[in-house]
Parts: C-alpha cells; sequence; structure tokens
C-alpha cells in the first residue's frame, strides 16, 4: 500500500513538472514575437526624404534613430506606433552624401537597417 501511495505521488509530483516547463516554453514563446515587422526605407537611395514604413502588432513607444557608421547619432526621435501599418519621414537636412544606419527601439527589441543619401 506504502509503494501504491510514493508510486501515485512521483506520478503527480512529474506529471506537475512537465505542466509547468510546457506553460514556461509558451510564455517564451509568445515573448518572442515581434513588435515591428516588415521594416523598409522607400526610397532608398534617396536625396531628400525617405520613408520608413513598418508594421506594428501593438500600439506602444518607439525610438527611432539614424547613426553614421562611426556610431555618431545624427537623428532621434520617439514616436508612438499604430497597429498595423506606420511610417516615419526622414528628412536628409544637413547630412553629407553617404551610407547611414537607422533604428527602430522598442521595449523589448531594436530593429537595424541601412539608407544611402545620394
Amino acid at each position: 500500500m506504502v509503494k501504491k501511495l510514493l508510486l501515485l505521488l512521483l506520478l503527480v509530483s512529474l506529471s506537475s513538472a512537465v505542466v509547468a516547463q510546457q506553460q514556461k516554453k509558451n510564455s517564451g514563446t509568445q515573448d518572442s514575437v515581434t513588435a515591428l515587422k516588415e521594416i523598409v526605407a522607400s526610397p532608398n537611395p534617396f536625396s531628400v526624404t525617405t520613408k520608413i514604413k513598418f508594421q506594428a502588432a501593438a500600439v506602444f513607444e518607439i525610438l527611432f534613430s539614424v547613426k553614421d557608421l562611426i556610431g555618431n547619432v545624427v537623428y532621434s526621435q520617439k514616436y508612438t506606433t499604430k497597429v498595423g501599418a506606420n511610417s516615419i519621414p526622414f528628412y536628409r537636412d544637413k547630412l553629407d552624401s553617404g551610407i547611414y544606419i537607422y533604428s527602430l527601439k522598442t521595449n523589448t527589441e531594436i530593429k537595424s537597417k541601412r539608407i544611402v543619401i545620394k
């Protein structure tokens, strides 16, 4: 009788451990869902202005920044996204021709791509 009870307790504890591990794995999957998708600058290369277009999964604040190849921030602005299609205009202003890296930063991720100014 005692052996059966111990076996039953062992099986219950193993099954609850498996369930807890599965729940942890599922919550990790939800956290890894990207908030920003389909990021593209159009036109690229550009002379005067371009638009950074992307899809957002929810409403949240992002930091849009542009850096030169040395890593100096040449432009930075906060925006609030809307669910679905979003667009951020970027004007060359006094920037020299060349390659720059733009980034969209949320609380959970940073997406970076390059733009070329003619």
